[in-house]
């Protein structure tokens, strides 16, 4: 197979500058939502998202034991634990009242390292969505791009995906997106800049072209779609 597509993508935020983006807010609820905005607005969520809650080791035990009273109540045993955290799987039923406890728990949930004692966390790959025509762009899925891993991680060329934490105390947002490589660049990274409460990182964008064989890819680094 000849790969010849092009693909413009944005890290944000890589491992090394944070990993996420901060959401700007301590209320769950409220990160919560602007995220669901977001979501609406600006890409298709493919197939249902997978969502957890998260205890961390080291939090106030008091607080922490309300949060294992919660889970047991509403979420039933523990898909994960381990020795820094435990996770359970919330259906989307139990969103609300995940936020709901969240949001009551007051800045003492936090852990010995000041970082959020709880969280929900919600991830689902997607795609970005052309504010021209109000679908996704063709064209620019894992399957164009031959399934091409772009790092160790799992991700593949032309797959869009994000990934919330919504804490006790902080929230942030991870995102991978797709964009067209063509004169639509600037249009669609202006929508999604629209609908998001921070703003894109200038440094995470790459241009994705086949090599001169058409059997692999290679990234350059770009300037942002949004610099004049």
């Amino acid at each position: 197979m000849t790969l010849t597509q092009e693909v413009v993508t944005y890290d944000g935020l890589p491992a090394s500058a944070g990993g996420a983006h901060s959401l700007r807010t301590k209320n769950p609820r409220t990160a919560y939502e602007s995220v669901q905005a977001f979501l609406d607005a600006a890409v298709v969520t493919i197939g249902a998202p997978e969502m957890s809650f998260q205890l961390w080791a080291g939090g106030p035990p008091d607080i922490a034991g309300r949060f294992e009273a919660f889970a047991a109540a509403h979420l039933g045993g523990p898909q994960n634990r381990q020795r820094t955290h435990t996770q359970w799987r919330v259906r989307s039923d139990d969103v609300d009242a995940t936020l709901d406890t969240l949001s009551g728990a007051g800045s003492g949930a936090v852990t010995t390292h000041g970082h959020p004692l709880a969280s929900l966390v919600w991830s689902a790959p997607v795609a970005l969505v052309d504010p021209a025509t109000g679908a996704p762009y063709e064209g620019i899925d894992a399957d164009a791009f031959g399934g091409f891993a772009v790092d160790g991680y799992g991700r593949l060329l032309g797959a869009s995906g994000v990934r919330a934490t919504f804490g006790t105390t902080a929230s942030s947002l991870s995102l991978w997106l797709g964009f067209p490589a063509d004169d639509r660049l600037h249009d669609a990274a202006a929508h999604v800049q629209k609908h998001l409460p921070f703003r894109l990182s200038a440094k995470h964008w790459r241009r994705w072209r086949a090599t001169k064989d058409g059997q692999s890819y290679r990234a350059t680094k770009i300037t942002s779609p949004l610099v004049s």
